[in-house]
């Protein structure tokens, strides 16, 4: 049977975890947002790692979410469509906008690196500790009319972000994992990877291929050469007020076996913070690597070598939320703000049924399920 990710998830408020195995009664989960089904399948695609804290965040009360569960969805308090709104609506008037929002352009419409990527699935998580809650309030913002909500997660919150390449079978292999972890502070970022460096790939293709210097296209991965030009390149936001701006070595990786990207796929992932994959000859730092192969240990066309794993390279984009579209661009006809809230994008406080699909603002409900779990709270002073 292949191993493939499950998107279809009734909406569950609290559900019963699954049957004791043993005499002692295990805890009720604090909530969860989709069937145990398709939270046991998701944790099925946790990878393997020696990193202690990653696999102490597996057996952590997560609550798993997709699309379907949660989907995107962006404020507007500023004109005559006043409410929640789909980004996958153009609310614009004028033929020529093609989007209306900026929650579908480029650096904010995809998990970051995967703009330009076609073969990637993904699916998150949220872990909030024990007691805690998440803090919610009316603010009317710079161009508001109305007044938007915000809401701000407790210290100690870890959002995630499950990556996945498909193979050509149809089988789905996860290639990241990235978190995100709330301090008093701020946030901080980490990604786990199965390879951080170009060197620890080589070394897994030797120990896996032995004749690996009878095959052209792992003689190129082992001394690290591209299948294309390597090349510097600049990656900026097309947008008055710039947001991402990188520039990086890209490097391309040739195509190889499917048995052998299954099996470095399944080579226990590890903390790429603050990792290079290489530097060009020029001085110029590669983050990841990219390539044009169907299926490899990355997506096709993958940009995460622009991408730092940094909280500091993180915040770039992530601080962008709750901004309003004309921050960015002024003589455009876009409305309302950039999804979330608290630098989390995937994540918002909505019921699902709140959210409007055909322009008309809706005036946002909070969701139920994390009210009832003592998840969302109004914040009094």
């Amino acid at each position: 049977m292949l191993r493939t990710m499950i998107f279809s998830a009734g909406i569950l408020a609290v559900a019963v975890g699954a049957a004791p195995t043993d005499s002692k009664k295990q805890p009720e989960p604090r909530l969860r947002l989709v069937s145990q089904r398709t939270h046991d399948h998701y944790l099925s695609f946790w990878p393997k790692s020696n990193d202690a804290w990653l696999n102490n965040l597996k057996k952590q009360d997560l609550i798993f979410y997709n699309d379907e569960v949660m989907p995107a969805a962006y404020q507007d308090w500023d004109g005559a469509l006043q409410g929640l709104h789909s980004p996958s609506y153009n609310i614009s008037a004028v033929r020529s906008e093609p989007i209306g929002n900026a929650n579908r352009e480029f650096p904010w419409g995809s998990p970051a690196g995967l703009h330009r990527s076609s073969n990637h699935k993904a699916f998150r998580f949220a872990y909030f500790p024990k007691g805690s809650s998440i803090y919610y309030w009316r603010q009317r913002l710079a161009r508001d009319t109305g007044a938007s909500f915000v809401w701000q997660y407790p210290a100690g919150t870890t959002f995630g972000e499950v990556l996945f390449v498909t193979d050509p079978d149809g089988s789905d292999h996860t290639f990241e994992l990235r978190t995100r972890t709330r301090s008093e502070k701020g946030w901080t970022m980490n990604a786990f990877r199965p390879f951080t460096t170009q060197a620890e790939l080589a070394a897994r293709v030797k120990q896996l291929v032995p004749d690996w210097q009878k095959k052209p296209e792992l003689v190129k991965i082992v001394k690290g050469e591209s299948d294309v030009e390597e090349a510097a390149w600049r990656v900026v936001n097309p947008h008055d007020l710039v947001t991402f701006d990188a520039t990086a070595l890209e490097t391309s990786m040739p195509a190889i076996d499917h048995k052998l990207v299954r099996k470095l796929l399944d080579t226990p992932f590890k903390s790429a913070l603050g990792q290079h994959w290489k530097t060009g000859k020029d001085g110029t730092d590669c983050f990841a690597p990219t390539t044009n192969a169907d299926f490899h240990i990355v997506p096709k066309g993958y940009q995460g070598g622009y991408v730092e794993v940094s909280s500091k390279s993180c915040m770039r984009c992530h601080d962008s939320t709750l901004k309003h579209a004309r921050d960015f661009q002024g003589l455009r006809d876009w409305y309302g703000r950039v999804r979330g809230s608290d630098k989390i994008f995937s994540f918002h406080i909505f019921e699902p049924g709140s959210i409007s699909y055909n322009g008309f603002g809706n005036n946002p409900s909070l969701r139920q399920d994390l009210v009832d779990a003592g998840l969302l709270k109004l914040w009094e002073e």
